[in-house]
């Protein structure tokens, strides 16, 4: 037997026996030297097996003071062997522990095996483990192997298990890291750059960084190599990815870009100018010049709306001489009617700003030939004979700029138009833009963010992933007390000028360093810093009682200070990222009713910031499944507390709003009376979202089902007048005023089209099962509630319908499940319900009727009983009003075919 065999035999044969902790240590530190076992074979499975069935059990809490003994076991386990090994055995360990709950040697056998996957994990783990077979035959699959263990997910998803079932919530782990999909993110990222000094080739780590840059949480993974030390590995990596490989590295970079640079309030002119042009240059480098994978087309298809993106991207088009040609490109694009009338109105609107943002990086010859060219005046016609409000005004935008910079001719005005001199003077801004390049030297410089900004950026991070392990008492300060003497009149109740805090029940335990020593009262927050600060809180003493306070007061500080000062305003950005992504590590009471609170309480009262950034970190965001839904809800129900439908309350007293002390009685009430204060945000009316999505289905197919039954009936007709008009005789009768509309002017451009511009991502993500059907359901059902929570007031009705009506031809090959035939029915009824039957006859007839040859077809594949009859009342809706005006549409088509 060769002797390496016969050193693994006997060293199993003695851990399987009762060794002693000498036996042990002497053992495993001969096995650590023994590279053998460290590649997959039967001795090394046996060494694994009964390192992780006994002696990390029996011995690693024991023997862990011994430095030399945890590196002999980290030395073993670093292999693919061993962490695979790892991986099963915290799996079975799992499921015993669920099972029997009250197991205590199994949940600290458990308790374990994950600290020490945590171990394993900690250090140059990609670098050792390709070591093992740099020379071997199959390195190649074994490296396949090795990505698909470590990126694909696998370690988090047993960690995420582990961590469920010990239920320790309270008590962070130096291992929960590895439970956690951005923690993970983040360490991948940190693994590929400690092997940017080429010990592995460029080829092979380019297969491992795409899969980790898929595993969810690509801004997390980019934000450890895109910086000043990883953009060398990140040069040489991205000119070995194939074309599907570049385009998935493409869209990852520009959302990078777009979320950690541009997403952020910046009114300072020459640092976005600084951004921008370090933006460029760095897709200078990271992008090839590639007709495949166009860097453009990537942006329209992804339809970026960040105007400072939007200027990076252009750049980058300039550095290679091709603005003259995309210009053409586009401009075919632009002036085609079909597209006009078919495409969705987020994706011509980026087609429209990158024309305009073009100008400045023309010469003037080309424009004048632009200007007279059959092409571009065409396109213009068409563009102003659009239905679309908002098509015609961009339309008009980039004619009057083409016109301004052309200085031949005939000067082009619309002033007279109303509302297009606003709309121009600030699209007209894309027009001082002429952004370059700088050196790579310079990039890093450029894009350093404040010391604001950092520290901002930091707590995002600890927030929305996991409270990372509190500090020791050893580092704790130990300064002197400080008394605070109070008296109170207990005797005198009313006539007390002043509201006592009331007292915390659970506070932590004192100092065992001093016993004397008086622990500071934890007070609710007051101000939206404070509340920010107390979810960042990590103390593990204090986290608990601020994590409280803060979720629970979150709701009444932003409606407070919604009238009160920029404050709101100034943190709305970075309060909505805390709300959307906080976790209940605590097991906090009602938790989930709280944060839905707040965060509707945040949309209701900054509209305009949250919701184009619930829109997007919906699509884009590192979030769950659960987080995606909990923001598609908020911005429901907040636009339908904007529309003015009340029905469901926050339970929030006006007079009891403020958590500090109140102001002496007379000054309180001179300032802060409950009269003064907004009562539509004391009280909030938010129906949840599928009690306002059957209250629209019934509204919209009651008079289609009271026509149905006289037809079965065959009772004599009667005059029947509209729910509508009903509603305006009750209202004309009884003097009730119609509530203000808020969200008609907003609904549009904060609301309904930052969601759907994000829509063709999604379809894509549906077809991959990532999201599923009940996150395609939520979203169209948004959509439509959003649609028709801002009739009749809103301008952009009619846009609003187009687009939904686009994606809804997206998904009717999805519609086979329930829940999105559901929605899809329900959107279908929203349009027709909030336009005049003249207006859907006349742009959407043949929508109306591809939707009913799809429910003929269709008909029998619809089992679920509530979604049949919905169907059969969409369906006779859509033949009634094909029937009424069958004459004008037979006449359309005959004049179509002559």
């Amino acid at each position: 037997m060769d002797d390496r065999v016969r050193l693994v035999s006997d060293s199993v044969e003695i851990l399987k026996g009762a060794p002693s902790s000498n036996d042990v240590l002497r053992t495993i530190h001969s096995l650590s030297k023994n590279a053998s076992i460290r590649l997959p074979s039967p001795e090394s499975g046996q060494v694994i097996s009964i390192l992780l069935n006994k002696i990390v059990p029996e011995f690693y809490d024991a023997l862990k003071q011994s430095k030399e003994f945890i590196q002999d076991i980290l030395t073993i386990l670093r292999s693919l062997t061993g962490i695979r090994g790892m991986l099963n055995v915290v799996s079975i360990c799992t499921d015993i522990v669920r099972r029997q709950s009250n197991d205590p040697q199994a949940r600290s056998k458990l308790q374990a095996l994950v600290t020490v996957l945590g171990d394993v994990l900690s250090a140059n783990i990609l670098v050792i483990l390709y070591s093992h077979f740099t020379s071997d035959a199959k390195s190649d699959l074994y490296w396949r192997e090795v990505t698909a263990m470590l990126a694909g997910g696998k370690i988090v998803a047993v960690a995420a298990e582990a961590k469920a079932v010990i239920n320790e919530n309270d008590k962070p782990k130096s291992w929960w890291w590895t439970a956690d999909g951005a923690k993970m993110s983040e360490f991948l990222g940190l693994a590929l750059l400690r092997c940017s000094n080429r010990e592995i080739g460029d080829a092979i780590l380019g297969k491992f960084f795409i899969r980790a840059l898929s595993s969810g949480y690509p801004n997390f993974f980019l934000n450890q190599l895109l910086n000043k030390q990883g953009f060398d590995f990140m040069k040489r990596i991205s000119r070995f990815l194939d074309a599907r490989e570049t385009a998935s590295f493409t869209k990852a970079v520009l959302r990078y870009l777009q979320t950690t640079y541009f997403d952020h309030e910046d009114t300072e002119t020459v640092r976005v100018s600084h951004k921008v042009s370090a933006a460029a240059t760095i897709l200078i480098y990271l992008v090839p010049l590639d007709e495949e994978n166009n860097l453009l087309q990537i942006v329209l298809q992804q339809q970026i709306g960040n105007q400072r993106l939007l200027r990076a991207v252009v750049a980058w088009i300039a550095f290679h001489g091709l603005q003259e040609q995309v210009f053409d490109d586009l401009m075919k694009t632009w002036s085609d009617k079909i597209v006009i009338h078919n495409v969705q109105i987020t994706k011509q609107e980026v087609q429209t700003d990158v024309l305009g943002l073009l100008l400045p990086h023309l010469g003037s010859k080309y424009i004048r030939i632009v200007a007279q060219s059959k092409q571009y005046l065409t396109g213009v016609s068409n563009r102003l004979g659009a239905v679309s409000t908002h098509l015609r005004y961009t339309g008009m935008c980039l004619a009057v700029a083409v016109n301004q910079m052309d200085n031949s001719g005939i000067k082009l005005s619309f002033d007279d138009v109303p509302g297009f001199p606003a709309m121009y003077c600030e699209w007209a801004k894309l027009l001082q833009y002429k952004d370059a390049v700088i050196d790579e030297a310079s990039i890093w410089e450029y894009l350093a963010p404040r010391p604001s900004e950092g520290a901002k950026k930091t707590c995002l991070i600890s927030t929305i992933v996991r409270m990372p392990i509190s500090s020791t008492k050893a580092g704790k300060q130990t300064s002197p007390p400080t008394e605070l003497n109070i008296e109170i009149d207990s005797d005198d109740e009313t006539d007390s000028e002043f509201e006592p805090y009331a007292i915390v029940d659970d506070e932590s335990e004192d100092s065992d360093d001093d016993p004397t020593m008086r622990r500071e009262k934890i007070l609710p927050p007051v101000y939206i810093i404070d509340l920010i600060k107390y979810f960042h809180e990590t103390d593990s003493n204090t986290a608990l009682v601020k994590h409280k306070f803060a979720l629970v007061d979150a709701a009444k500080i932003i409606l407070r200070k919604a009238t009160f000062g920029r404050e709101l305003v100034a943190a709305s950005k970075e309060l909505g990222i805390i709300l959307s992504g906080i976790k209940n590590n605590f097991d906090l009471e009602n938790f989930e009713r709280n944060k839905m609170n707040a965060m509707v309480a945040l949309v209701v009262t900054v509209p305009e910031v949250i919701g184009p950034l619930y829109a997007e970190s919906v699509t884009f965001g590192d979030y769950s499944m659960q987080e995606r839904l909990t923001m598609l809800s908020s911005l429901a129900l907040g636009a339908l507390h904007l529309s003015g439908r009340e029905s469901y309350e926050f339970d929030i007293d006006p007079q009891r709003l403020f958590a500090s002390r109140l102001l002496p009685e007379g000054i309180h009430e001179r300032f802060i009376s409950a009269k003064d204060y907004p009562q539509d945000l004391s009280r909030l009316g938010l129906p949840q979202v599928d009690d306002a999505i059957k209250e629209i289905q019934v509204d919209a197919l009651q008079e289609s089902v009271t026509k149905a039954t006289e037809a079965v009936s065959k009772e004599p007709n009667v005059l029947r007048i509209s729910k509508r008009l009903q509603n305006e005789r009750h209202r004309a009768a009884n003097k009730i005023s119609v509530p203000k509309n808020n969200l008609a002017k907003i609904a549009g451009k904060a609301f309904f089209f930052p969601l759907a511009a994000h829509w063709r991502y999604f379809t894509m993500s549906i077809s991959r099962n990532e999201f599923g059907a009940i996150m395609a359901g939520h979203y169209i059902k948004t959509l439509a509630i959003i649609l028709n929570a801002s009739y009749p007031s809103a301008t952009d009705t009619l846009d609003m319908s187009m687009e939904l009506f686009s994606i809804l031809s997206t998904i009717r090959r999805d519609v086979s499940d329930a829940t999105i035939m559901e929605s899809f029915l329900t959107a279908i009824l929203v349009v027709i319900d909030v336009n005049e039957e003249d207006t859907i006859i006349k742009l959407f007839s043949k929508q109306l009727i591809e939707i009913k040859e799809y429910l003929d077809a269709n008909w029998d594949g619809i089992t679920d009983q509530r979604v049949h009859n919905m169907a059969a009342g969409v369906l006779i809706k859509i033949t009634q009003l094909l029937e009424t005006y069958q004459r004008r549409l037979v006449g359309e088509y005959l004049t179509m075919g002559s």
